[in-house]
């Protein structure tokens, strides 16, 4: 059965291990991200520091669901997430993988703080740092860099998502799974199969013929 963490865990901070006060911020890989790919500097870094919190979830743990409020911005240290929603037809669709370095939310629902269709879940052992609502809207007020540095990362991010909608039109089963696996080779490692399946937006039956397939070429 999949673990879910209760509402009063996810929100009231009941899972929380430590706070950002208590770690070495030498050590951290937030702030290596903040430094090396956002180009913060050393006073920013530590006006950002403080406003996360570090959270730790087992495999399969939720961190939303469908109908939850998402009350935060995780940043991943350690471990992999995904994004999915279910459709019509009961069906799971992943939307995406997310591992180390990446940053995972529903902007609309941590934003305006309304239910979610989403839902983000642990498929490792995962180290986050986490900010919750009132310090994510001080960092982006009053710290540009933070600003800048998010937003082309969401950028990226719609970027990929966009390209594959549109690869998906065009490319057969085959193609898209030979697209990932060039493209994202780390991900064939850690993530199970029927999990990339439903990614790719083909039945486990169907990966399995073409790995096969590919295989005996």
């Amino acid at each position: 059965m999949v673990g879910i963490l209760s509402p009063a865990q996810r929100q009231s901070g009941a899972v929380i291990r430590k706070t950002s006060s208590e770690r070495d911020m030498d050590n951290s890989p937030l702030l290596t991200h903040l430094k090396l790919v956002y180009k913060i500097s050393e006073k920013d870094c530590a006006r950002l520091i403080p406003l996360f919190e570090t959270l730790e979830v087992r495999k399969n743990e939720h961190l939303f669901q469908s109908g939850d409020i998402a009350k935060y911005v995780y940043f991943i240290e350690q471990g992999c997430l995904r994004q999915y929603y279910i459709n019509n037809n009961g069906e799971v669709r992943i939307i995406y993988f997310k591992v180390e370095g990446g940053w995972c939310s529903e902007l609309v629902s941590f934003l305006d703080d309304i239910p979610t269709e989403l839902s983000l879940q642990a498929l490792e052992d995962s180290k986050l740092q986490i900010i919750n609502q009132k310090n994510w809207i001080y960092a982006v007020t009053h710290i540009h860099s933070f600003t800048m540095g998010f937003i082309r990362a969401q950028q990226d991010t719609n970027y990929i998502l966009k390209k594959r909608l549109a690869e998906a039109t065009v490319e057969t089963p085959e193609e898209k799974y030979l697209h990932f696996i060039r493209e994202e080779p780390i991900l064939l490692q850690r993530i199970p199969l029927y999990h990339i399946a439903s990614y790719l937006g083909m039945t486990p039956e169907t990966l399995s013929r073409i790995r096969k397939k590919i295989t005996h070429k």
